[in-house]
Formats: structure tokens, C-alpha cells, sequence
């Protein structure tokens, strides 16, 4: 009992101090850029002990800096980073979205765009045109799935350095899994990455849910990074193996085509 009320204080103590964090970076504007250790203490009625720790540990991580003439702080390097993060997304679906209906169009089928999330064992999607058709897949933006059990994780896990791999993945442990179809193991897991990067693209059979396939193909960007993925998917009865097969070529010009705009140059 003592045990439990000891985790159930240090929890609400964790949250209270992302909470004064957050605050604190709130405060930050264009009109005020710039703050004193007494402003922020006066204006969010924390104690002056609290925000020099707070800030200590926001300075620490780059979210924070101290300007060296007067004493104050101002927004660090790393808030910047997240906004060219945020920024890059939001140019990727403006730049995609025409070349996704274009696709959707063109093979009557449900189109998704996918990036990894940052610990990269799930994919989020960020874009998607339904197909017309009643049977379709239910997957909604913002939506986060196993990398590895499906064709957009996949593409994306391949552009990565095998030792990235093999730190996202415990190697002895079995993998998490949503179909029989699913890859299991981290030793089938890299064979198959290999064989994705090789060809260019990845199939999801029957690997996410039971009656749905799905081909995924990369996004690069300027340095030829691979930075997304683009998919066709469909129930399994109407979305054959043969229909992959035929519709893949069209599926990597529609990629290459969005590469190309975002900055990526084919040799």
C-alpha cells in the first residue's frame, strides 16, 4: 500500500513538473521573447526555486537559452528543430495531397501518406483519400500502427541503418503481431527489410488485419533521405496480389513524382 501511494506521488509530482515546463515555454512570444526568472515567477505565480529548476532542465535539453548580456531566456535550438519538423509536415501533405487524389483517382482505392513516429517502432498517418468503393479500410488520420505490420512501416523501416534496427527491435523477444501473417520475429523482420530495400517497396498481406492488402512506396527528400511513404490499400477480395502487381509501377511514378517536387533529384 505504501509502495503504491509512493508511485501514485511521484506520478502526480512528474506531471506537475511537465506541467510548470510547458508554462514556462507558453510565456514566449513576439512580443515578449525574452524573460527574467522573477517575470516568469510573478506572472505564473511559481516560487523562484521552482522555475530556476524548470528552467535548469529546459536549458539542459535545448528547449532553452540564457542570453549572456542581460540574464534573461529565450526560446533555445531544439524549439526551433520542432517547428521545422512541424513545418516539413505540413509542406509534405500540401505538396502530396494533389498527386494522392490523382492516385486515388486512378485506382479506385483508399491512398494514405505515413511517417514514422520519433521511436520509430509505429507509423502515423497524416493524409488519406477513401476510395468511393462501400468495402474500404477504416483507418483514420492521425492513426499510429506496428511499423513492421505494415507496407508503409516497413518502407520506411528499410531506409534505416541496421543497427538502427537492431536498436528499435529486442532481438530475442517475439515481436508484437495483429494477424497470423504478421511478421514475428526480429531475425524474419531484417531479412524481409532487406528484401524491401532492394526492390523499392513493401506489400502488406493480410499483415495489419485479415482481409486487407496494402503496397507502400518511399517519399525522399532533398538528400535522397527517405522521410515518408505513400500507399494504395484495399479489402483482400478485390485487391489482389496480380492487382498490386499491375498497379505498382503507377504507385512509384506518383512517389517519384512528390520526391521530385519536395526537392529530390533522380541521377
Amino acid at each position: 500500500m505504501e509502495k503504491m501511494k509512493e508511485k501514485q506521488i511521484k506520478s502526480a509530482n512528474k506531471l506537475t513538473s511537465i506541467g510548470q515546463a510547458l508554462n514556462i515555454l507558453e510565456l514566449f512570444s513576439v512580443k515578449n521573447s525574452k524573460w527574467g526568472v522573477t517575470e516568469i515567477s510573478k506572472t505564473l505565480n511559481m516560487s523562484i526555486s521552482t522555475v530556476h529548476r524548470t528552467l535548469s532542465i529546459l536549458k539542459g535539453r535545448g528547449y532553452i537559452e540564457q542570453d549572456s548580456q542581460r540574464g534573461k531566456y529565450k526560446l533555445g535550438l531544439k524549439v526551433f528543430e520542432l517547428g521545422c519538423v512541424f513545418q516539413d509536415q505540413t509542406y509534405l501533405i500540401e505538396v502530396a495531397m494533389p498527386h494522392l487524389e490523382h492516385l486515388a483517382h486512378l485506382t479506385n482505392e483508399t491512398v494514405n501518406l505515413a511517417i514514422l513516429d520519433s521511436n520509430q517502432r509505429e507509423i502515423v498517418y497524416i493524409a488519406k483519400i477513401d476510395t468511393p468503393e462501400v468495402l474500404r479500410t477504416d483507418i483514420r488520420i492521425g492513426t499510429r500502427l506496428l511499423a513492421h505490420c505494415t507496407a508503409l512501416g516497413k518502407v520506411l523501416l528499410a531506409s534505416l541503418p541496421e543497427r538502427e534496427i537492431e536498436r528499435i527491435f529486442p532481438k530475442k523477444k517475439e515481436l508484437p503481431t495483429y494477424t497470423s501473417s504478421s511478421i514475428s520475429t526480429f531475425t524474419k523482420l531484417k531479412e524481409h527489410l532487406r528484401e524491401v530495400k532492394s526492390q523499392g517497396f513493401a506489400v502488406d498481406d493480410e499483415e495489419f488485419k485479415t482481409g486487407v492488402r496494402c503496397l507502400g512506396i518511399p517519399i525522399k527528400d532533398t538528400r535522397g533521405k527517405v522521410i515518408a511513404a505513400i500507399s494504395i490499400a484495399g479489402p483482400a477480395i478485390r485487391f489482389s496480389l496480380e492487382k498490386i502487381e499491375k498497379l505498382k509501377s503507377t504507385v512509384i511514378e506518383v512517389s517519384s513524382r512528390i520526391s521530385e517536387r519536395i526537392g529530390f533529384k533522380t541521377l
